[in-house]
């Protein structure tokens, strides 16, 4: 979340309005602060959509919500006790990584708002994370028209994250260890490399899908309502035109734990919001890696823990409670259906 090219626009974006001397470190490994302005989700692409692994897949959720303050924070300092060769590989991969981090938190409460999610009681929730991954797909493609006059068939995906396998190599090398440690997860660095070569190869498959469009159209059928799907994204074939996928109208939404908050901001806006704290977070990393006056307690503390789900803090359940689905029409001819689902459950 919230898209590939809206993370790589957002990754051009916060560039530009950095000090030289961080864009100098940034552009010495441009492809590298690319790939990682990606940050966990190349993991939902492993192996997708016929021979996934569910358990490598959750690694990019588990990233994204469990303990992300221990997580940067080991990161922060993984990346700091390295000898300067790999130094030049990691730290732009973590600038990119804090990029996704910082539009992540601020773009995703809303997609959430108006995608859905698990409640108790909540019959037929499969059809929120293909909800979910068709407003990403249209915010995607609404902000590469928007910002590089382009649609997803007309990018070749290898000028936008090609690195070599060197550097592929010093990349994946810090997940394995530091996800044992920090979750107590087991990943072998192959199956890191794996994923973000599948990466490549299905982001190719998303924009010129060709025998894979009725292919997957029929797995996501069978995903929303007979098991919970784990195919990676949808293909890119458009979106529809009748709904304000960016909330252009500020319509109003509401933080989906607490009804007190409410909020009318268009994605635009968020987005811009996402981009200001990434340049701040790059600032600050980048003087405190370079024994400016920030320290590094400073930097890790400016970084924080948000979850990248929800932009705030916190590492325990949270019961998310409201959401207001975008697809009227859908939810309305699902409506028989999940009022009998409702029924039996009672």
């Amino acid at each position: 979340m919230p898209g590939f090219f809206t993370h790589y626009i957002a990754g051009q974006k916060v560039l530009e309005q950095l000090p030289q001397n961080i864009k100098d470190v940034i552009l010495k490994r441009k492809s590298v602060y690319d790939l990682g302005l990606q940050g966990s989700d190349f993991f939902n692409y492993f192996g997708a959509p016929l021979k996934s692994d569910v358990s490598i897949h959750r690694m990019a959720m588990m990233l994204h919500e469990r303990s992300v303050d221990e997580w940067m924070n080991l990161i922060y300092r993984y990346i700091d006790k390295q000898e300067d060769a790999d130094k030049d590989i990691i730290v732009p991969y973590f600038y990119g990584y804090l990029v996704h981090y910082a539009v992540d938190c601020a773009v995703n409460p809303y997609i959430l708002y108006r995608s859905g999610f698990i409640t108790p009681n909540t019959p037929m929730p499969e059809r929120f994370g293909i909800y979910r991954k068709r407003i990403n797909n249209a915010i995607d493609q609404i902000m590469l028209k928007k910002h590089m006059n382009k649609e997803p068939k007309d990018i070749n995906i290898d000028d936008m994250f090609w690195v070599t396998y060197a550097e592929l190599l010093e990349i994946c090398r810090m997940y394995p260890v530091n996800i044992k440690t920090i979750y107590g997860k087991d990943i072998s660095r192959e199956d890191v490399i794996k994923s973000y070569q599948d990466m490549n190869e299905k982001m190719k498959t998303r924009i010129k899908p060709g025998i894979m469009k009725p292919i997957t159209a029929v797995f996501e059928k069978f995903s929303k309502e007979f098991t919970p799907g784990f195919f990676t994204k949808t293909v890119y074939e458009g979106f529809e035109d009748n709904i304000d996928f960016m909330n252009e109208n500020h319509t109003q939404w509401l933080a989906p734990w607490d009804t007190r908050y409410t909020y009318t901001d268009s994605v635009d806006e968020l987005f811009e919001k996402g981009i200001q704290n990434a340049v701040k977070l790059l600032t600050l990393v980048f003087d405190s890696y370079n024994d400016g006056e920030t320290t590094s307690v400073q930097a890790i503390q400016a970084i924080g823990g948000n979850s990248f789900m929800t932009g705030i803090a916190w590492n325990a359940p949270l019961l998310l409670k409201f959401y207001d689905i975008i697809f009227k029409e859908e939810e309305e001819a699902l409506k028989p259906k999940i009022e009998e689902l409702l029924k039996n459950m009672d």
